[in-house]
């Protein structure tokens, strides 16, 4: 690779880095992402010597890289002295996890400064460079992909690999149509990368599609034996890649399909009301905001003209971004879901900005080139860094700890909601809970560590959780059935003296009674409200909180993350 190609590769990629790093400790010590307690925490669990998650709502691999780049994490803090043992560093997660989830959080802003490199790869492969810089350049600044490389998630590593895996299979389709050979190497090494992809996350199997289209391409004037033994064998070779590296998939094949059948009921079956591919319309707008209007308006001529020039080039390019895309548009909209689209959309826009400097400066095309991209990554790169900011403001629910700490005294009891603030639970409380969900049952490691830690932190609180429960052992559950016609004299009967309630703008039924009660017979200490001051109740009833894990975007009127969040005494 040539200095004059590597250098402004190299200079995207620290660009890239740098936005994803900024604000990367947004939250903590409070992690307000279920998601990404529920990865760190399948991660972390290998440590206990059980390769095997139990769980296969994703795939293996994604876990165990986690979990390496995690010890390579803690080898390091041990070597530069900021922690003495594992036992200490096992500890101190429980005391604080910032360090370990923005080590884990350091991984997706990596994996997503990559794949700039990637598709300028995919780009320089299929296209040229002009293509590939202008293509790396705006996924670099890409709002939606820099947001999502801030979390601990599947998604921006997905896409990493899922572009790697387009480089590879590009690489294999010789241009103008030509039918020299392909190599069973060259197919097999593709298809060892889709295995990879469909490891990290069950949705990149959309992957068999430009693997199968290549295969055909590659081996067609071979005739129809010959294309299926090889198509046989190159996706048997993804597949062997793929079990490889999620092996407990084949050791409890039960327990995979309950997880998976789990997982579409959260994903697709939530959806169906809307109708088949439903929810278009709503990914269509997620991607506007997601790379810029501008960037899919070029991305959309981009893909019109490669369609009607070389045919066989957007097969390749399409073939995996339109059935995903159909695919997503029958699941719970949730803006992460394009993140491995991405690559293929600043692809075609970089592929039309070339065009359109080849014909307004055809002696300097390549600076033209480097204006419009500078132009059209304008306006992405500003909302990128307001993300950024917005996502180092204080969430509304840091907020309202800071209230409760300095309202309520040390081992108050405390009615919060999941998901709501992250309030330091009280070794007694601790006790109480693990008695009440495990009886005299052994107590798990995390139940061990948690309670070996020294010194506890303060403030602590007796914790109660409302809701219909789940299976957390450190947790006791008051059931919205339980309350009753009079939730406050219940809450009393349980010693509640304070009860911190989350609210969005669709009014939650089963919260209601209880927060209605509240407001006339609770003295309120406090209302966090996540809306810019000035922003009237009308305007804010039109903006749905930004909480991390939906598909809710970052409005002008939002000060900060998280819900509105009331918080009362009883009296």
């Amino acid at each position: 690779m040539s200095r004059r190609w590597a250098l402004p590769l190299v200079a995207v990629g620290l660009g890239a880095a740098a936005l994803r790093m900024v604000a990367i400790d947004y939250g903590l010590p409070a992690v307000y992402n279920p998601d990404e307690v529920a990865i760190m925490s399948r991660a972390l669990a290998f440590a206990k010597g059980d390769l095997n998650p139990h769980n296969f709502l994703y795939p293996t691999f994604f876990f165990y890289a986690l979990f390496a780049w995690l010890g390579l994490y803690f080898v390091m803090a041990r070597a530069s002295g900021q922690v003495a043992s594992l036992t200490q560093f096992q500890q101190q997660f429980f005391l604080d996890p910032s360090a370990v989830f923005i080590a884990g959080r350091a991984l997706g802003a990596l994996t997503g400064a990559l794949t700039t490199a990637a598709t300028a790869l995919l780009g320089r492969a299929l296209f040229d460079r002009p293509t590939a810089l202008a293509a790396a350049v705006l996924l670099a600044v890409a709002p939606l992909a820099v947001q999502d490389g801030h979390y601990v998630k599947h998604d921006v590593p997905a896409t990493l690999v899922v572009t790697l895996a387009l480089w590879r299979l590009a690489r294999c389709w010789p241009e103008g149509g030509a039918t020299g050979r392909v190599s069973a190497s060259q197919l097999a090494g593709a298809a060892a990368v889709c295995g990879v992809a469909w490891s990290v996350h069950y949705y990149c199997v959309f992957l068999a599609v430009p693997l199968a289209l290549t295969v055909v391409d590659r081996r067609r004037h071979e005739g129809w034996r010959s294309t299926s033994a090889t198509l046989a064998l190159t996706v048997g070779a993804a597949l062997a890649v793929f079990f490889a590296l999620s092996p407990f998939l084949l050791v409890e094949p039960a327990t995979a399909w309950r997880d998976i059948v789990a997982n579409r009921t959260i994903v697709v079956d939530r959806a169906i009301n809307h109708g088949l591919f439903g929810n278009v319309q709503r990914y269509m707008v997620l991607l506007v905001d997601g790379v810029t209007l501008p960037v899919v308006a070029l991305a959309t001529i981009g893909a019109a003209r490669l369609a009607v020039t070389d045919i066989r080039r957007a097969a390749l390019l399409l073939s995996f971004p339109v059935p995903f895309l159909l695919f997503i548009s029958n699941t719970v909209p949730a803006s992460r879901y394009l993140n491995p689209i991405l690559p293929v959309v600043v692809l075609l826009a970089g592929l039309t900005i070339r065009d359109l400097a080849v014909h307004l400066a055809p002696r300097r095309a390549s600076v033209m080139a480097a204006v419009l991209t500078a132009l059209t990554a304008s306006g992405a790169f500003i909302q990128s860094v307001r993300t950024v900011r917005f996502f180092g403001q204080p969430d509304s629910r840091t907020l309202a700890q800071a209230v409760i700490e300095s309202s309520a005294r040390d081992g108050s009891t405390v009615l919060v909601q999941p998901y709501s603030v992250q309030l330091s639970q009280s070794r007694a409380s601790l006790e109480e809970s693990l008695q009440a969900r495990r009886g005299a049952q052994p107590r798990s490691t995390r139940a061990a560590l948690r309670l070996a830690v020294s010194p506890w932190p303060v403030p602590s609180y007796r914790l109660l959780w409302l809701g219909d429960g789940g299976l957390d052992e450190d947790k006791i559950y008051l059931q919205y059935a339980d309350l009753g016609l009079d939730p406050l004299a219940v809450l009393k009967a349980h010693g509640v003296e304070y009860v911190v309630l989350k609210r969005y703008n669709e009014p939650d039924p089963a919260t209601r009674p209880l927060a209605e009660m509240l407001a006339r017979q609770a003295r309120l200490l406090a209302t966090i409200s996540p809306y810019r001051s000035g922003v009237t109740a009308e305007e804010a009833a039109r903006v749905e909180p930004f909480l991390h894990n939906t598909d809710a975007i970052i409005d002008p009127r939002l000060q900060r993350p998280g819900p509105i969040v009331d918080i009362f005494q009883i009296r």
